[in-house]
């Protein structure tokens, strides 16, 4: 949350100042003018001897008199509908967040797969992806070390997914100690990789909480999404790879549909893209 409102708040003093300045001079000015009609014709009709005398010297008076009123209450009001503008963004941003880890709900990630489902895209486009994670033995975690080192854990399997894959990818917790992966364009072969990548990297990953190591392996379940397949489809095909993950064994990637591609990546031969964000 603190991240969110300090990118909001940085957003706001980059871009949105400026915005607030122009607009404080511009309605400032046009305040100006208007108050420099109204004096000129107000005097011209009760007090014309003055204006013809004095005209020029009320003018300025009113221009400048006005426009030292008019900034400072024009640029609050600029300011604050901005931050309102600004504070509602972080509300809808937040509102697609999930409030432990940070990464997409399940709502923001079933909203990108179906807009994703209806944009145009060429035929020789590699397909997308979704790869579901489930934590293995987690309740084991949280009846050992307690629920708060259970969140400790999330966390850490929220950094090491988003870490392990492109930046244009969408990762998300959608429940309990489950996480998925939209991989944009991966084809295949990325998305064997991938899946590969993130398991290893759990597996790898060592995690300290109050002096004791805690170990995690995860189960993944993968599925290809076809340009015209919804996304009940593609839910539905990764959750059944997932379940054939944890009757294998657990700690185990399965994909839907992709026997013989991933049989030939169930080894240490297995492609390794580095230089994934």
């Amino acid at each position: 949350m603190n991240l969110m409102s300090r990118m909001i708040d940085r957003i706001f003093t980059v871009r949105d100042m400026h915005t607030a300045l122009r607009k404080t001079l511009l309605w400032s000015l046009i305040i100006a003018v208007v108050a420099v009609v109204a004096t000129q014709a107000m005097y011209e009709v009760f007090m014309p001897d003055i204006m013809a005398e004095y005209g020029t010297q009320l003018r300025i008076f009113a221009f400048l008199l006005t426009l030292a009123i008019s900034v400072p209450f024009v640029g609050l009001f600029s300011v604050v509908m901005l931050r309102m503008r600004a504070f509602n963004l972080q509300l809808k941003e937040m509102a697609r967040r999930d409030g432990l880890t940070g990464l997409l709900n399940r709502t923001a990630l079933q909203d990108t797969i179906r807009n994703r489902a209806n944009e145009i895209r060429h035929e020789d486009e590699e397909e997308d992806a979704l790869i579901l994670i489930d934590i293995d033995h987690f309740k084991a975690i949280n009846d050992t070390h307690g629920h708060a080192a259970g969140d400790h854990v999330l966390r850490m399997v929220a950094v090491s997914i988003a870490g392990n894959v492109f930046e244009r990818d969408h990762v998300a917790r959608i429940g309990g100690e489950e996480f998925a992966v939209y991989l944009l364009g991966a084809g295949a072969t990325g998305a064997v990789n991938a899946a590969e990548r993130i398991r290893a990297a759990l597996e790898d990953n060592k995690t300290y909480y109050e002096g004791n190591i805690i170990r995690v392996t995860a189960s993944l379940g993968g599925a290809l999404f076809p340009q015209k397949a919804s996304y009940s489809t593609i839910f539905q095909g990764a959750d059944f790879a997932l379940y054939r993950a944890k009757r294998s064994g657990r700690n185990q990637c399965e994909f839907n549909g992709l026997p013989s591609i991933w049989q030939s990546q169930k080894n240490p031969e297995a492609v390794d893209d580095s230089d994934a964000a």
